[in-house]
C-alpha cells in the first residue's frame, strides 16, 4: 500500500502532474541509468577506446528489455549499490564478454548526478511551457479586464482605485520574470561531469589519453547537458539553485492564492475559483459552502516546496562525495518537482476558470463614500496652493471625521472653505469619480502584454 498521500488512490487525484510522475516513476529513472551507460559505451565505441562491436552490444542491451527490474534488485539486495547492481544486470545482458566493459572508467555519482540533470531538464522542459501558457492565460485576463474598476487595498485597508487589469498584468509581470530564471538557469542546472571518481581525469585518461576530453564533450552533448569546466562533484549547489527556483515560483503563486481566497470571502464577492456545482461538495454538513479548495492547496504546496529547498540547502557532500547528498536528491528533487507540477496545474485551471465579479468589485469600491479618493483631492489641492503637507492635513483631518462619524466624505469636502476657495464644486466632482485616478493604467497593462 502507498504510504505517501500523493501515491494513496484515494488522494493522486488532487497532486495532478502526469508529466513529471512519468519522469520520476522507478522505470524512468533507470531507463535512464541504462541510457547513460549505453551512451558511454556508444561514444567509447566511436572513439577506439572499445570496440565497436562491443559498445553496440552495450547499447542495444541498455534497455528493460534486456535488463529486468527483479535482477537489479537482487543484485542490490547483497550489494546495497543501485549503481553496481544496475551495472551488474546489464553486464549481465550483455553477450561476447561485452559485460566486461560496462562502466568502463566511471563511477556511481556520475550515472546518478548526470542522469538526475538529464532528468530535470526534462522537468523545466514541462514547467517552462506551463509557466508560458499561464503567462497567456494572465494575459487575457489583464487586456479583458483593463479597465474593470476595482478598489486596490494595502494593511487589509481600502487604498486607491485601480483595475482588475493592473492587477492580472501585475501577476503576469511576475510569471515573465520567472520563465526568464528558469531559461537562464539551464546553464547552471544541467551541468554534467564525466572526470572519474574525484574529477581529476584519472581514470579516463589512464584508458583513453586525452580522448577522455572529447568523450566527456559527446557524452554530455547527447544527454542535453552543459559542461563544466572541472568536476562539479562537490558542487550541490546546481540542485539548490533548481529548487530554489521552485521556491521562489511558489512564493509567487501563493501570493495569487492568497488574494483570490480573500476576494471570494462572501462579504468581498470579487472573485470565485471554479466551481463544479454539478458534483462538487464544499462541506459535509453545510451544503452552501463553496470552498477554494484550489487555491488552499496551492498555498500548501508553495509551503512544503520552501520547506523542502531550505532542508535542501543545508545540504553538501562531504569529502569529494558522500551518500547524504544522494539521499537528500533522492528523497527531496521527486516530491519538490511533483508538487511545483500539481502547483501549476493547478493554476491553470484556476485563471483559465477565474470568475471576476465585476458588480462586487464597483460596489466595493463605493463603500468609502469616496475615502478612496483623498489622495487625488490632497494633489490637486497642493498643485493649487503649492503645499502638499498642508493638503494632507487638511485631507486627513475631513477623512477621519467622515470615517468616525459616518458621514459621506464628499459632504464633508464641500462644507470645507480651506478646499472650496481652491477647487469648484466641479472640480471636486470630477476628482471623486474613480475613473479619473488610474494614472498611465492602460499603458502599464500594454508594457506587460507587449514585452
Amino acid at each position: 500500500m502507498a504510504i505517501h498521500i500523493m501515491d494513496q488512490n484515494i488522494f493522486k487525484g488532487d497532486y495532478n502532474a502526469p508529466g513529471i510522475r512519468k519522469i520520476f516513476e522507478e522505470n524512468s529513472i533507470v531507463e535512464s541509468w541504462l541510457m547513460f551507460e549505453g551512451t558511454l559505451a556508444e561514444v567509447q565505441g566511436e572513439l577506439g577506446i572499445i570496440p565497436v562491436e562491443v559498445a553496440d552490444e552495450i547499447k542495444n542491451k541498455a534497455t528493460l528489455k534486456y535488463v529486468k527490474f527483479e535482477r537489479i534488485a537482487e543484485f542490490h539486495a547483497k550489494v546495497k549499490l543501485a549503481s553496481v547492481a544496475t551495472i551488474r544486470a546489464l553486464a549481465e545482458a550483455c553477450e561476447k564478454n561485452a559485460g566486461e566493459y560496462v562502466h568502463y572508467g566511471s563511477c556511481s555519482p556520475e550515472l546518478f548526478e548526470n542522469t538526475l540533470s538529464y532528468r530535470i531538464g526534462k522537468v523545466l522542459d514541462i514547467f517552462e511551457k506551463d509557466l508560458y501558457t499561464i503567462q497567456s492565460l494572465l494575459f487575457q485576463l489583464a487586456e479583458k479586464y483593463k479597465h474593470t474598476l476595482m478598489v486596490d487595498r494595502s494593511h487589509g485597508q481600502q487604498g486607491n482605485p485601480t483595475t482588475f487589469g493592473l492587477v492580472a498584468g501585475i501577476w503576469a509581470d511576475a510569471i515573465s520574470k520567472h520563465i526568464e530564471r528558469f531559461q537562464e538557469s539551464r546553464k547552471r542546472v544541467l551541468v554534467g561531469s564525466l572526470k572519474g571518481a574525484f574529477g581529476n581525469h584519472a581514470s579516463y585518461y589512464a584508458i583513453a589519453g586525452e580522448k577522455c576530453l572529447e568523450m566527456e564533450k559527446r557524452v554530455l552533448e547527447r544527454l542535453g547537458l552543459y559542461p563544466n569546466k572541472i568536476s562539479v562533484r562537490r558542487h550541490m549547489e546546481r540542485f539548490a539553485e533548481f529548487l530554489n527556483l521552485l521556491s521562489l515560483l511558489s512564493i509567487t503563486f501563493e501570493k495569487i492564492c492568497d488574494d483570490i481566497f480573500f476576494q471570494q470571502r462572501n462579504e468581498v464577492g470579487e472573485l470565485e475559483e471554479p466551481f463544479d456545482s454539478e458534483n462538487q461538495i464544499g462541506s459535509s454538513t453545510l451544503p452552501h459552502k463553496r470552498n477554494p479548495v484550489f487555491s488552499e492547496a496551492v498555498i500548501a504546496w508553495s509551503k512544503k516546496i520552501r520547506s523542502n529547498a531550505s532542508a535542501f540547502s543545508e545540504t553538501h557532500m562531504r569529502d569529494s562525495h558522500d551518500i547524504i547528498g544522494f539521499a537528500m536528491e533522492d528523497l527531496i528533487i521527486p516530491e519538490t518537482c511533483i508538487l511545483a507540477g500539481s502547483m501549476l496545474n493547478s493554476m491553470k485551471h484556476i485563471l483559465g476558470n477565474l470568475k471576476v465579479k465585476k458588480e462586487a468589485m464597483l460596489k466595493n469600491l463605493n463603500l468609502s463614500n469616496g475615502l478612496i479618493m483623498a489622495e487625488a483631492l490632497m494633489i490637486a489641492l497642493s498643485k493649487k496652493t503649492r503645499k502638499k503637507q498642508a493638503a494632507h492635513h487638511i485631507f486627513h483631518k475631513i477623512a477621519m471625521e467622515a470615517f468616525e462619524k459616518g458621514i459621506p466624505f464628499n459632504q464633508c469636502i464641500l462644507e470645507n472653505k480651506d478646499i472650496c476657495v481652491h477647487l469648484s464644486k466641479e472640480e471636486i466632482q470630477n476628482l471623486l469619480n474613480p475613473g479619473n485616478y488610474l494614472g498611465m493604467n492602460d499603458k502599464c497593462i500594454e508594457n506587460i502584454i507587449k514585452c
